[in-house]
């Protein structure tokens, strides 16, 4: 409505995370703008630019706001002014006068160059970022968007890393295609990046140019067995990437490992993008096998539904790219919270939990609540699956009907949540685990932690999570077959490769033995292996890292967990460790998430960290020199404590921090640990019925895989 008035930008383009100064500038429309009525400049819940304030320039998130007009403008940040997904607003209230046709009203993001900070833009690119601006002309409380709200191109900037991207499992003597990226620090293509970069793997070395951030390395063959690992240099020599591990086996097995990411969404709902985007970047730059889009039903109009119906079709083609229709079913958490719902077959219709955001006026009596009337409408079909999730809901497992639920996401972009999978162990379901990212910046597949969002806390905490399945081919049929029978398992974002078998069985399959079961495991990760547990239901049975010998001067301190199981769930654990009758030689940090979190050595007794988890694990290896009388003291807001070096020495010290699986471990690190691990295990003290039996990968950099259980009766 041009009655409401007009806004432009004076720039068209921005990098991913970058700092700098730019203008909005509106216009008021013919209408004007009375005393008491508002302008909102929205963004989408997602955003994570900086925070807007308006006092301060050598602060981060400073607007100066200023017009032509002698009312007076009253401006705050309001986090919740507006509807999902542009609840967080600028709001610029008129008040002591009007404003009238042709009045403009600036927003300098950033202060001038000199006088303090610029204003952060959010760290994933996005080619059409807008910046939705709605009028309130009259004072009553309606608003309307102006006629073309203002947009800016997001793009990735220069190279941080390179990553290499091959087939996980490989036949001796047959091609394979190795693609590259580069990334910038947010984690996007770097698409500044054109530069030559070296690869060496054995004996081969390459010079290979990327180009705008990609390059790609067409039909290398693996010529023996083995296992294969990568490094990739720039032109000064500097390790700057890695490749995920490569299995050459002599013949094939009868499966493959493909690798997928299961659940995101698009501006059609909370996220960014076009669904054609978030397709064809889960294809081209993230390298992933397959995928689905998982909008919450009760953004999703019938017109919304049937472009995605088109979309999926669009996208898919056996044997090089797999698509699933699907949705989010996103009743509220006593009706059956989150479920990620999937068909095997297209053109399929959307039964919603109810239809909240698109009018509840218009139901036609196509919705299904509480979840079990869902399950109903299904009954009898094979061709329909549910996957239970956590997000700000989580999935009610009461609902929970494994004649369609077969797998449980324990990982996503949220955080990581073995205690989900635990309860449903403890209630004696049968599930398979998968990981996901349930991805919101249009990179299902290659999803980073972004930073506070527009309502001020940090939306993604941790990097999101693939699904590794081993299925006959690379069709819809094959995979949903292998999800059916849990042939599948989890991992936060790295593709390690697990294999689980008990004879001729492997993880997922469901069977009987008489005597004691022998469990193989062959592990290789994208870094050295640190830890591997064999879990029987929710009891550690044997631990990996126990074969090892001890680093006798280094310790291990971790720290996990959620504080709740609600959408607030994530445990701060700010902190100081400090030594007594002792020295701290050196410290290293694994697996923060954010780039202003991380430790510092304050003296060489005492370390201080900023840290937060949200499932998953930060932790401290800590070379020491001590005695018998040396003693560590952890604080924290969860849990305080002091430990002697003597009781590490007996063994791992395990702190209860309350919580949902809040923990405080430490342990002395281990040596000789590699990349590679093979094992055996016997379990001479199986319980009578059912047990499940389930590994748990933990690399040096905090990674992990989970391997769907194999349920064992005796």
């Amino acid at each position: 409505m041009y009655g409401t008035g007009k806004a432009k930008l004076d720039i068209k383009e921005l990098t991913a995370g970058s700092v700098s100064m730019w203008t909005l500038v509106y216009e008021t429309g013919e209408y004007g703008i009375d005393d008491s009525g508002e302008i909102l400049i929205a963004r989408r819940d997602v955003c994570d630019s900086d925070i807007p304030q308006f006092i301060n320039p050598l602060e981060p998130g400073y607007i100066k706001v200023y017009g032509n007009t002698e009312a007076e403008l009253a401006v705050r940040y309001v986090p919740d002014r507006y509807i999902r997904p542009w609840k967080s607003c600028i709001s610029i209230k008129v008040s002591g006068g009007s404003l009238k046709k042709g009045d403009s009203i600036c927003l300098q993001f950033g202060a001038s160059p000199g006088e303090g900070l610029g204003y952060r833009i959010q760290t994933f690119a996005e080619e059409e970022h807008m910046f939705k601006v709605l009028v309130d002309c009259a004072g009553s409380g309606n608003f309307y968007e102006i006629d073309r709200s203002p947009v800016i191109k997001i793009t990735g900037g220069y190279m941080d890393k390179v990553e290499a991207v091959a087939p996980s499992l490989v036949e001796a003597r047959q091609a394979a295609d190795i693609n590259f990226r580069a990334l910038d620090s947010w984690g996007n293509i770097a698409s500044k990046c054109n530069e030559k970069i070296k690869i060496r793997m054995g004996d081969f070395e390459k010079e290979l140019e990327l180009y705008q951030g990609m390059g790609k390395l067409s039909g290398y063959c693996f010529e023996k067995e083995g296992l294969y690992q990568m490094d990739i240099k720039d032109n000064y020599g500097n390790i700057v990437g890695k490749c995920n591990p490569v299995k050459c086996v002599d013949a094939a097995a009868g499966t493959n490992l493909y690798w997928g990411d299961m659940h995101g969404q698009t501006k059609e709902t909370v996220g960014t993008g076009t669904l054609d985007q978030y397709f064809s970047s889960a294809r081209d730059k993230a390298f992933i096998d397959f995928t689905a889009w998982q909008g919450n039903d009760f953004q999703v109009t019938d017109k919304t539904w049937k472009n995605v119906c088109e979309k999926v079709k669009k996208h898919h083609e056996p044997g090089r790219f797999i698509t699933f229709l699907g949705y989010e079913w996103s009743g509220t958490t006593p009706a059956g919270g989150d479920y990620n719902i999937y068909y095997l077959k297209d053109d399929q219709p959307i039964h919603r939990s109810y239809h909240w955001q698109i009018g509840m006026e218009r139901r036609d009596g196509s919705e299904r609540n509480p979840l079990s009337k869902l399950w109903k409408e299904f009954e009898g079909r094979e061709d329909v699956m549910g996957i239970p999730h956590v997000g700000g809901r989580y999935g009610n497992l009461d609902f929970c009907d494994e004649s369609f639920v077969r797998l449980l996401e324990i990982h996503s972009h949220h955080g990581t949540f073995e205690w989900f999978f635990e309860d449903a162990l403890k209630k004696g379901l049968k599930l398979g685990i998968i990981a996901a990212s349930d991805d919101h910046t249009c990179r299902p597949g290659l999803s980073y932690p972004t930073r506070v969002t527009s309502r001020g806390f940090v939306s993604f905490d941790v990097v999101g999570g693939y699904t590794g399945v081993y299925a006959r081919e690379l069709t819809r049929e094959a995979l949903w077959e292998a999800f059916k029978n849990r042939h599948c398992y989890g991992t936060t974002g790295e593709r390690i490769i697990l294999d689980v078998r008990c004879g001729d069985k492997m993880m997922g399959d469901a069977f009987s033995v008489n005597g004691t079961p022998k469990i193989d495991i062959y592990a290789a990760g994208t870094c050295e292996i640190s830890e591997i547990e064999i879990k029987r239901n929710v009891e550690t049975v044997y631990l990996y890292s126990d074969e090892f010998p001890r680093k006798e001067n280094t310790i291990k301190l971790q720290w996990s967990g959620v504080r709740i199981k609600s959408r607030s769930k994530k445990t701060l654990w700010d902190g100081t460790l400090t030594v007594e009758n002792g020295r701290i030689i050196s410290v290293r940090q694994y697996a923060f998430n954010q780039p202003d979190e991380g430790v510092t050595q304050i003296s060489n007794q005492i370390i201080k960290w900023k840290s937060s988890t949200s499932g998953d694990i930060d932790g401290i290896e800590v070379e020491l020199d001590y005695d018998e009388n040396t003693r560590l003291t952890f604080s924290s807001g969860p849990i305080s404590f002091t430990t002697r070096i003597s009781e590490i020495k007996r063994g791992r010290v395990v702190k209860n921090a309350g919580g949902i699986n809040q923990k405080v471990e430490i342990l002395f690190s281990r040596k000789g640990i590699h990349k590679k691990a093979e094992l055996s295990f016997e379990d001479k003290n199986i319980k009578d019925g059912l047990n499940a039996y389930w590994v748990k990968v933990i690399q040096k950099d905090g990674h992990m895989a989970w391997s769907s259980p194999m349920y064992i009766t005796k």
